[in-house]
């Protein structure tokens, strides 16, 4: 879905029918992506600033346009997974840094399914950070829960290398355009460099495990 990632994760799009926002764990995840998307507009303001970034000269250096980064420090856009590795990358962060994660300097962590942090993707993709950082962080790792007839967006590509692993259902993958589908305990490992897109295109809910190491 580090510096360079959620990268591991990908530019969702909404498809299909739209979330039925009636439920309790509907308006749970809504409120949750709500606070996250808060707390990343102003983390992606301070952060620009410390290092004397411009709107225009951080939008350069991650190629979106300045409109895009000032809509997202409002709080008035959630960005694609797409933009989010782009703008981590930019400013040399790890995309945990950017979500507000403190690496401090714990050598073993415990995440509770209750407590997973799920990252603003503005689709209804929902996708949680299962690997806060260590010390000296080497690896991400994010747990993808696909509505059928979701996809990603435009082909990914990052640095270091990603192992996926398909957890539940059936996930269609196109790495180079080439179609491949994982089925349940497939995996996926390649340099995540190697553009790579994935869609649902079964009629029951799937779920992707992101493995990625940037380095």
């Amino acid at each position: 879905m580090s510096g360079k990632a959620h990268g591991a994760m990908d530019g969702y799009r909404r498809h299909g029918n739209p979330v039925n926002k009636t439920t309790t764990a509907a308006r749970g995840s809504g409120q949750h992506a709500e606070a996250n998307l808060n707390g990343l507009s102003g983390r992606l303001k301070r952060s620009r600033l410390e290092r004397r970034l411009t709107l225009r000269k951080l939008a350069e250096e991650a190629g979106v346009s300045p409109a895009t980064i000032q809509k997202i420090e409002a709080g008035r856009l959630v960005p694609s997974i797409e933009i989010f590795v782009k703008i981590a990358k930019a400013l040399r962060l790890r995309a945990s840094q950017l979500l507000g994660e403190d690496e401090g300097s714990a050598d073993v962590r415990i995440i509770r399914a209750a407590a997973a942090k799920s990252l603003p993707t503005g689709s209804r993709i929902r996708i949680q950070n299962i690997a806060e950082a260590l010390r000296d962080p080497k690896m991400e790792a994010y747990l993808a829960k696909i509505p059928p007839r979701c996809r990603s967006g435009k082909p990914l590509g990052f640095s270091g290398e990603i192992l996926f692993i398909c957890k539940k259902g059936t996930i269609d993958f196109w790495v180079r355009e080439i179609h491949e589908v994982l089925c349940e305990g497939d995996t996926l490992h390649l340099k995540a460099a190697v553009p790579h897109r994935f869609e649902n295109r079964s009629g029951i809910d799937a779920e992707l495990l992101a493995v990625w190491s940037p380095a």
